[in-house]
Formats: structure tokens, sequence, C-alpha cells
């Protein structure tokens, strides 16, 4: 993930959640799984945004970077806040004149191993001060970015406490993140209309939270379900994690207990209230991986479908008559059909096939691909990119 994503409406929500609660006067610990917790452009992304929001609320902000002597990490305070008059304990740096009402963002990897290690003892020092320190709103704010293997144990073994708080990478990325990541990206090979729309729900759906996999299907991906499973495959190989139910962690907060091996390598994030094992993972389980696509396919073609269903009616209508047409939906049908009435495509379909026939082709073959790809997503069967095509054309005399 690249710069942009902290331009996305979720993403953009976890930076301002870290802004909010130093201005209620806390120090926070921001918690990222493992895998991002590594990942030198995620972690430096993160904390220019964070910094930014600070200038934007006109809050100085400093980064704290390793002078590269392997200094200790209140060493490390010290050297990159640049003190004349050096404090010797963390006390004296939280309250140190030269640093009243600033921010100090320290992101654990840019840290050299002794500060690193150092990391967790530091920030409960920083938390047990900040309680008896008088005058908290001058005082220094420190915000860590880490994982968390990286985290300060507080009483009862808890992330957070009085001073401070620990904000989680946990259901920051929803459904309209990642549609709005991955529009106007070059694409393998370019769809129109409603297929289109089909291989971007597609993406949406399969992808989830892992907007790198997102733009890889986008340029990789040319809409064909049958060739997802090669392509997951090859993207990255993973196990399906063991998950007790689909349901857990609503609170929006952390990972439950149970999945946080699995967040920390990126196999399980929290998708729209429901703990979601990656796509990637369900290469090896057609099943699952044919039901997202199905998924992804129903939410854009039924409401198609049905609009096309709709203007067939009305050009049935206009080639028989309203009153024949009437009086073969009641004759023909028990119970019988109300042609003013929602007329579903089995029956328009049968009407098209014996009473038009050859004599409107264009009709009866946009009538029959209608009914299969109605009757296909009825049965949750996703339908193939050449059935998709065959759909469009077939139904371009309904615009």
């Amino acid at each position: 993930m690249d710069e942009r994503v902290w331009r996305l409406p979720g993403p953009r929500s976890f930076v301002r959640d870290i802004v909010a609660e130093h201005a209620r006067g806390r120090h926070v610990t921001t918690v990222l799984p493992a895998a991002l917790a590594s990942d030198a452009q995620f972690t430096d992304g993160l904390a220019v945004a964070v910094q930014d929001e600070f200038v934007r609320q006109s809050v100085p902000a400093r980064r704290i970077y390793s002078g590269g002597a392997d200094l200790s990490i209140l060493d490390t305070f010290r050297e990159a806040l640049i003190f004349e008059d050096p404090p010797a304990t963390v006390g004296e740096l939280l309250g140190h004149s030269e640093v009243s009402n600033t921010v100090a963002l320290v992101v654990a990897r840019d840290l050299d191993p002794a500060a690193r290690s150092g990391l967790p003892g530091f920030l409960e020092r920083i938390e047990r001060e900040s309680r008896v320190l008088t005058g908290q709103a001058q005082r220094l704010s420190v915000i860590a970015i880490l994982a968390r293997g990286q985290l300060p144990a507080f009483r009862g073994g808890a992330s957070s406490d009085t001073a401070m708080t620990s904000i989680w990478w946990w259901a920051r990325i929803a459904r309209w993140d990642v549609a709005a990541h991955i529009v106007g990206m070059t694409e393998r090979a370019p769809l129109h209309g409603v297929l289109s729309d089909v291989r971007t729900e597609s993406i949406v759906e399969i992808a989830r939270w892992d907007l790198d996999l997102a733009e890889h299907l986008v340029t990789a991906w040319e809409g064909e379900p049958s060739r997802l499973p090669s392509l997951l495959r090859d993207w990255r190989r993973v196990s399906a994690p063991v998950m007790n139910g689909g349901r857990g962690g609503l609170d929006g907060l952390q990972p439950p207990r149970l999945v946080l091996p699995f967040w920390d390598e990126g196999v399980v994030e929290s998708w729209h209230d429901r703990v979601s094992a990656a796509a990637c993972a369900l290469a090896a389980e057609p099943g699952k991986l044919s039901r997202l696509v199905w998924a992804a396919q129903a939410r854009v073609l039924l409401p198609w479908i049905e609009e096309r269903r709709s203007t067939l009616h009305i050009r049935v209508t206009e080639i028989l008559g309203a009153p024949r047409l009437g009086a073969i939906l009641r004759e023909w049908f028990d119970p019988p059909v109300d042609a003013d009435g929602l007329v579903e495509i089995g029956a328009l379909d049968t009407v098209v096939r014996k009473v038009l026939g050859s004599r409107h082709s264009d009709v009866r073959d946009a009538s029959r691909w209608l009914r299969e790809a109605r009757n296909h997503l009825a049965h949750m069967r996703p339908l193939s990119l050449g059935d998709q095509e065959s759909l469009q054309a077939a139904c371009q005399i309904l615009l």
C-alpha cells in the first residue's frame, strides 16, 4: 500500500482517532499487525499522515529517529528533540519546557535495536509518570506506531491504562475504501458497461481489506472467474485459519484473542462486522471462492436484469398488444398472471418463445439470456465472463 491509502475514508478515520486521543490528554500506542508494522512504506505513510493532521490542527509534532549510535530509548528521544538542557529521567522529559505542548511521534521500525527493545518499558514509564505529572496539558505527548509484541504491559495484561490508550488497525478498511482505491487504475483488459461494474465489484468482494491484492487483480485479472484460484495462489500462498463462527470483535476496537496470530500475518481481518479470512487462503477452497464471486455478480447483475426484464415486458406488450398478451398470461399459467403487474422473466420467456419465435429473434435472444442468467444467479451459480458478454450483447436491444 502506498500513501494513497491515507486519503481513503476508513484509514483517514484511523488517523483522526489517533489525534483525537491526544486531544483528550492521552498518549497513544498505535497497534499494527506484524505484517504491516514491518512494512516501511506503510508505517512511514501512517506517520506522515498523523504528523500532517497535527500540523493541520496547529499542534507541533516531531518524528523520533535513532541517530545510528544504538542509543537507549531515552537517549534517542533526548537526541531527537535536541535539548540544550537534557532531561535525566522520563519524568523530566515529559515536563521539559522545550517540548511543552509537543507531540513526539515514534515508529518502532525506525529505531535501532537497543532503542526498539527498550520501547515497551519506556512507554510503561511514560504512562506512570504522566499520571502524577502536574500540568498535563503542557507536557510532551508520545504517539508510538508498533506491533502488538512491542506493546507496554499494564495491570491485568492490558495494553491501555489511565494516561495511555491503544488504537488497533482493525476494521479500518470497508467496501467503499477498496472501490475508491482502485477506481481509475489501468486495467489489464478494459471492460465496458455492466461487465466493468461486475469486475470491479468482484475485485472488492474478493480482495476485501487487502488493497495490494485489489491492485494486483485490477492489472492481472481479466474478469473470468475460473482464473481466480491460480491468480490467488500465485499472489500469496497461505493456509486458511480455523475459526469458530464468523462473528466476533464487533466492537471495532481490536481483534479477538483467538485470531491475533492470524491477524499479525495479514490472514484475518474484520470485514463489515465479520471476522474474515483473506481470499488467498480460499484459493484451495473453490466453493467458498465461488460464493464470493456469486455475491459480487448478484449485487450488480440482479438489479440490471430486473431493469431489462421490465423493458422486455414493455417490448412484448408493444408487439402483441396489451389485450392479447393479457389473454395469453391468464390462459397459459396457473395461477393466472396479471399482464399489468409484475410478469416474471420465466413467464415472459415462455410467451416470447412460443408466440414470437423466430420472427423476433433479437427479442427471443434477449429473453433467453435474461432467463438463463437470472436462473444461474438464483441458484448461486456465478456466470462466466463469456456468459456475461453474451448477456450484455443480447440485451442491447432493450436499452
